[in-house]
């Protein structure tokens, strides 16, 4: 995922196999992948006819490593010949840009992407688990004398929600020959994502970005997939005597997200790592999967925060001020005054005003509901802990400053530009808004508030000094 490459190969239509066109296909983690072939793949469907092909085409390729290729949502982006007069004209050059890349397969139509396991390393995955198999002796008598030791450690499983499980393996490395020079042994962790029943490759994604989100909330930094493997309980290698095992697919897909961040964060540098919420996180991944369609409107707008990197202006905020609207909604349906009270004074309105009826009953369709200060109120109320009463002390002012920064973002009106502040000071409102909202969500998934507090604090040195007072 985060490497270049390319495979040169011959390539085909599934619905005609016999016609083989050789090229290259380029995989870029951020640009895109194409595949550029000599000659065409059907020289009777045109550019327009081929590119509306719902979710566009497969394409099938064999590489000159004999690997099977499935390339998925291609579009051809164009077909060029080139004739010279009183010449020959050269073949036919077509390219296609290609949305997902798996390797090791032929998947002949979007009926057969189907799979049971997605596998992925992640960056900074190995930080956040804090789990090693090294021991190293440093009390050795002998002079010169360097001892370690590697017991690898056992997997780690849980349970999602449904018919989905999780694990935490462990891939080690290790030379094939002896060597004068150097020995080694490279740990390497890995997520894996389960289901007990085959799911389609879009909803296996959707696991693995689900998982990838909560990584990225403990880490307080963008997270992306290193590698990415698929797997269906059905598709096996044979290998005689030594059994059949899964057929791993490897699976790519580029991003612009897919930028590696500059710094690898160790362990003391994040929110929380697995061996602090160890003892809750079976209870708390599991509600974080459960959660997640409900609420995913104020996840995705948190999370792109943290995916945009260090792009900040008013839109960020904006989205961290819906973030924390959307998530009181989500949670806590209650009004301004009970329903049945609301619904009585409304009747009773709309009959003593006829003449402003249709008026009247659009204002008081939403009249009853919360407004975004009265929404961020409880949140900072119910999601504070010791170190956002600090960060955050007068909680009365930073929700009217939110409010009123809010609405002039949003209208733009005259009457709130003497409450406009400084990039920088927002930029700190907003980080502020950020760490209320990700307290809120490990309230949310089970995390004790006592708890929460410890993280943050222990968290503070290097996440949230800059914004204490």
């Amino acid at each position: 995922m985060t490497e270049r490459f390319e495979i040169k190969g011959l390539w085909f239509l599934p619905s005609n196999k016999d016609k083989k066109v050789s090229g290259v296909l380029r995989f870029d983690p951020v640009e895109g992948s194409y595949l550029e072939l000599i000659g065409a793949l059907d020289e009777n469907i045109s550019l327009q006819d081929f590119n509306s092909l719902d979710n566009g085409a497969i394409i099938l390729g064999t590489s000159v490593d004999s690997e099977s290729i499935t390339l998925y949502h291609c579009y051809l982006s164009s077909r060029e010949i080139k004739s010279v007069r009183n010449e020959i004209a050269g073949p036919i050059k077509e390219t296609f840009f290609v949305n997902f890349i798996l390797n090791g397969y032929h998947f002949e139509n979007e009926e057969s992407f189907k799979f049971n396991t997605i596998a992925s390393s992640l960056q900074n995955f190995d930080e956040w688990l804090d789990i090693s198999g090294f021991q190293i002796d440093n009390e050795t008598t002998i002079e010169n004398s360097y001892s370690i030791n590697y017991i690898k450690p056992k997997d780690i499983q849980f349970d999602l929600h449904e018919n989905h499980s999780g694990k935490f393996t462990f891939h080690v490395s290790r030379p094939h020959v002896y060597s004068q020079k150097h020995e080694y042994i490279i740990q390497e962790a890995w997520l894996e994502l389960n289901s007990k029943n085959e799911i389609g490759l879009q909803e296996m994604r959707q696991l693995l970005n689900r998982f990838q989100n909560f990584l990225t909330m403990g880490i307080y930094q963008s997270v992306y997939p290193h590698k990415i493997i698929l797997y269906n309980n059905n598709l096996k290698n044979d290998f005689g005597m030594a059994g059949k095992y899964r057929k791993p697919i490897k699976f790519y897909y580029s991003s612009s997200r897919q930028r590696k961040n500059k710094k690898e964060r160790h362990s003391f540098e994040m929110l929380f790592n697995y061996t602090k919420i160890k003892d809750v996180f079976p209870s708390i991944i599991k509600n974080w999967f459960e959660k997640y369609d409900r609420l995913s409107p104020a996840f995705n707008l948190l999370f792109d925060q943290f995916y945009n990197g260090a792009v900040f202006n008013e839109n960020t905020f904006l989205n961290l001020a819906q973030s924390a609207e959307t998530l009181h909604s989500r949670i806590y349906d209650h009004t301004k005054i009970p329903k049945e009270e609301y619904e009585a004074m409304k009747k009773e309105i709309l009959e003593k005003l006829p003449q402003y009826h249709n008026w009247m009953k659009e204002q008081l369709h939403f009249g009853n509901h919360l407004d975004l200060s009265q929404r961020l109120t409880e949140l900072t109320e119910k999601y504070s802990n010791d170190v956002i009463d600090k960060i955050i002390p007068e909680k009365a002012d930073f929700v009217k400053q939110v409010k009123n920064l809010r609405n002039y973002y949003t209208h733009y009106s005259t009457s709130l530009e003497k409450k406009v502040i400084p990039e920088r000071d927002l930029l700190f409102l907003s980080e502020r808004l950020k760490m209320l909202l990700v307290s809120g969500f490990l309230f949310e998934i089970g995390i004790p508030k006592e708890l929460s507090s410890i993280l943050f604090k222990s968290a503070s040195p290097n996440l949230f000094r800059h914004l204490v007072p």
